[in-house]
């Protein structure tokens, strides 16, 4: 199972086998490889995001809060706070939730890392 963390942006639909992370980056070595399996959670999260005026990495970050983590969002560029606030404007179904689970599940990826403390309850998660 791969740990994805939001901030590498491998499920911000920035990247895709297409369009893969700079060859010769760390990151690249990690991601590039499981981005095909990440397609189908990435198109969806667009999708999502279209639907709501929203970017996929927008909706990656509302799937973030909506799981009870607080996302650290890097504020290097104005639209990343910009972005923030879309986010937290996004209110995720209960069926897109499941649905992005059961993708992420099928890429076996874990979205939240092993050090990530459920905000509600103070509990570390439960591995898939």
């Amino acid at each position: 199972m791969y740990v994805i963390r939001f901030e590498q942006g491998a499920l911000t639909g920035r990247y895709s086998p297409a369009h893969p992370l700079p060859e010769g980056s760390s990151r690249a070595a990690v991601y590039n490889g499981i981005l095909p399996q990440l397609q189908s959670l990435t198109d969806r999260m667009g999708a999502i995001g279209e639907d709501r005026g929203a970017s996929a990495a927008d909706v990656a970050t509302a799937w973030a809060i909506a799981k009870g983590t607080t996302p650290i969002i890097g504020v290097t560029k104005a639209d990343y706070i910009d972005g923030l606030v879309r986010a937290h404007g996004i209110e995720l179904a209960d069926e897109e939730i499941a649905e992005l689970e059961a993708l992420a599940d099928a890429a076996d990826v874990d979205t939240r890392g092993s050090w990530e403390h459920d905000m509600s309850g103070g509990a570390k998660p439960t591995p898939r």
